[in-house]
């Protein structure tokens, strides 16, 4: 688990562009539109979208756990809840992050 942890924090600070923030070091939050920047990210954007893609995929790992023939019903259920729950909220959110970042994105 040890291991599984610290792959998961790399993939989240990885995803979240920690390498990004420490070269070009861009403000924390913000909503301007920089001149010299295409679509620049803040630093916020970029940890509050690790953090969807981080929570889409533990919702798969968790679909995982489902086959584990020692669990209750009830938790199967609700691990089962939880799961349909966070792969639509993760995607969707994300699509938004998406819409604010380029626009027009997905307008045909």
């Amino acid at each position: 688990m040890t291991v599984y942890a610290l792959v998961l924090v790399s993939y989240f600070l990885t995803t979240g562009g920690i390498i990004y923030d420490v070269i070009v070091e861009p403000a924390s939050v913000g909503s301007m539109t920089d001149e010299h920047r295409v679509n620049g990210q803040y630093i916020m954007e970029g940890l509050a979208s690790s953090f969807l893609f981080t929570m889409g995929g533990l919702c798969f790992i968790i679909l995982d756990q489902l086959n584990a023939q020692n669990i209750p019903k009830l938790n199967r259920f609700l691990l089962l809840f939880i799961k349909f729950m966070c792969v639509p909220l993760s995607f969707f959110m994300a699509r938004v992050f998406m819409r604010m970042k380029l626009l027009g994105y997905l307008m045909g």
